[in-house]
This record gives C-alpha cells, sequence and structure tokens, in this order.
C-alpha cells in the first residue's frame, strides 16, 4: 500500500468518496486516480485503477459499478494487510476508503436499475 507520509492523498480520497457523486469534478477523480496508480504500481490494485480510470472516462456505468465493488474489496483486504504490519492509522484510512468504494458502487447499480 501506499507510504505512510501519504495522508494527504488518503484525506482527499476520502473526501472526494463521501461527496454526492453528481457533484464531483471530473478532473478531480481523474488527478486522485492517477496519484494513486503512480504510487500502487506493481500491486494488484494498479490495473483495477487503470481500468476504472477508462470506464469513467468512457461513462460505462456497469464496468464503474463492478470495478468499485472490486476495489473496494481489494482495499479493504489491503488495511488488513496494513494492520498486521502495526500501521492502524493508515489501516483505518485505508479501510475506511475501501468501505466508501464498496458504498459508492451501490450507489452506481442502484442508478442502473
Amino acid at each position: 500500500m501506499p507510504d505512510t507520509t501519504q495522508t494527504t492523498d488518503f484525506d482527499s480520497t476520502i473526501h472526494l468518496l463521501q461527496q454526492d457523486p453528481a457533484s464531483v469534478d471530473l478532473a478531480v477523480v481523474i488527478n486522485i486516480i492517477e496519484r494513486w496508480e503512480h504510487q500502487l504500481q506493481g500491486t494488484n490494485i494498479f490495473e483495477d485503477l487503470m481500468e476504472l480510470k477508462q470506464a469513467i472516462l468512457n461513462g460505462n456505468s456497469t464496468e464503474l459499478e463492478n470495478l468499485l465493488r472490486d476495489l473496494g474489496e481489494k482495499t479493504v483486504a489491503a488495511a488488513g494487510s496494513a494492520r498486521e504490519d502495526g500501521e492502524d492509522e493508515v489501516a483505518a484510512k485505508i479501510e475506511e476508503i475501501g468501505k466508501l468504494l464498496s458504498q459508492a458502487s451501490h450507489t452506481v447499480q442502484q442508478q442502473l436499475q
């Protein structure tokens, strides 16, 4: 997972995910995804982030819902690894991001119905 000095990325991501999706600036979303891509190269989350960015840019809601759900699950799992490494504060932020990604997946799913 990201370096513990990257609290700004944690906080900005949490803030973004807590907002109403309709009010979020697409450029801000893409910028945050690209910052995470840079930090997470070589991880199992990196490819999902690239696909997430493409789904957003292409307006593919079904793909977006699936990717958000998968990223939420992987992010929560990564929080467990951080916790095992004794990084409780970082783990809490990672877990919050994972839960917010899962919530975003449910929001997109509801919009599709």
